[in-house]
């Protein structure tokens, strides 16, 4: 039995790029879709006995309708176009926060070869005798912890194989930092003949048989030095390759010093870092520290957007020089922003299962950290 296994595509995501494409969509999100195309044909290529999306194909529950579209037209490729029975599952992303509202997901039902679990509940799918133990993100963690009890292999299959999206239980380094991810025990995966994992976007083993596919494309700028691709599982003899297909190249510069110049100079400046790295086809992010009032006054009007627009994207960050005054009433009005989008956030969201004050103070308490 061979499997390909792919997640966390996050079709949808970089919406707010400043610069969109002819299909009216944000040169970030069709880099994001291309990711996603780039690996549905590699994997028909290597025409796999089965193929694994482990969750978070969508970005967000309700994507666009141009999004769903694209991305049922690749799994019709998949499944039904070329006979590889294809396996989905929702992230955290993805999934309904709520159970009458129901999975985007579930409007490609009609898609022949496409088994689709997108419930919050353990689907088990029998494929050429090969058992599937398909897990997506819960409404809660204590429906996941009951669901997560049936997950039994059976001894007459084949194999057995678990498709999971969250965090590996006890690997922090794993964890997305995203409201309500869930933790993954890996006694449960030790009992399976491989276990396809999504959510970590970064491809890497947490056990002997238990994987991160990691995204197809990169998604912040913690992924810059990470390969993004699929992986591609011969069940016996066991064995694992890793196919990296392409991205868009992320660079972090070092840290510019604005101490003693002038506007126009830090500018210019910042113009020769971006030219020695070829900005025009990366997405590049600089930190200027010790700028003042009079830098920011004298920074030619139109320079920083003529920058950004030889840059495929460009994110300059501009911290002030720290003085006791001017830190403290600029971490200030800045937390106080953030106070009141988050708080405003979690009224949007269904938190059952959570400590609603606990949450808020805990991230509140995270917020005025990072601001220092």
């Amino acid at each position: 039995m061979r499997i390909c296994h792919f997640a966390d595509s996050h079709l949808g995501a970089g919406e707010n790029h400043y610069r969109r494409g002819q299909s009216g969509l944000t040169l970030r999100q069709e880099d994001i879709i291309n990711g996603f195309i780039e690996a549905v044909d590699r994997i028909i290529a290597l025409k796999p006995d089965v193929c694994i999306h482990a969750g978070d194909v969508f970005h967000t529950v309700r994507p666009l309708n141009r999004i769903m579209a694209l991305a049922g037209a690749q799994f019709y490729r998949l499944a039904e176009q070329n006979g590889i029975p294809t396996i989905i599952i929702t992230g955290n992303h993805d999934a309904p926060k709520q159970p009458h509202i129901g999975a985007a997901l579930d409007v490609y039902r009609q898609i022949d070869n496409l088994y689709i679990a997108a419930e919050s509940k353990l689907d088990i799918f029998e494929i050429n005798g090969v058992k599937f133990f398909t897990l997506p993100h819960c409404l809660t963690t204590d429906i996941q912890k009951a669901e997560l009890a049936k997950c039994i292999p059976d001894k007459n299959a084949r194999y057995n194989v678990l498709i999971l999206h969250g965090v590996a239980s006890g690997m922090p380094e794993f964890s997305m930092a995203d409201l309500g991810e869930q933790e993954l025990p890996l006694e449960i995966m030790n009992r399976f003949d491989y276990t396809a994992l999504g959510h970590f976007h970064n491809y890497c083993r947490v056990a002997d048989r238990a994987f991160y596919a990691g995204s197809t494309e990169r998604l912040s700028q913690s992924e810059r030095e990470a390969a993004k691709g699929l992986i591609e599982v011969e069940l016996e003899p066991f064995k694992i390759v890793f196919h990296e297909i392409r991205s868009r190249p992320m660079v972090d510069l070092q840290p510019i010093d604005a101490r003693g110049k002038r506007g126009d100079q830090l500018a210019e400046l910042i113009r020769q870092e971006l030219e020695k790295v070829d900005s025009s086809d990366k997405i590049v992010r600089v930190k200027v520290e010790g700028v003042t009032e009079e830098i920011m006054r004298t920074i030619p009007p139109d320079a920083m957007a003529e920058l950004k627009q030889k840059s495929f994207s460009l994110d300059v960050r501009f911290e002030k020089e720290k003085t006791e005054e001017s830190a403290s009433q600029f971490g200030r009005s800045a937390i106080g922003r953030l106070d009141e989008s988050f708080i405003a956030y979690l009224d949007t969201v269904d938190l059952q299962g959570f400590d609603k004050d606990r949450l808020t103070k805990e991230a509140l308490k995270y917020l005025n950290l990072s601001e220092e």
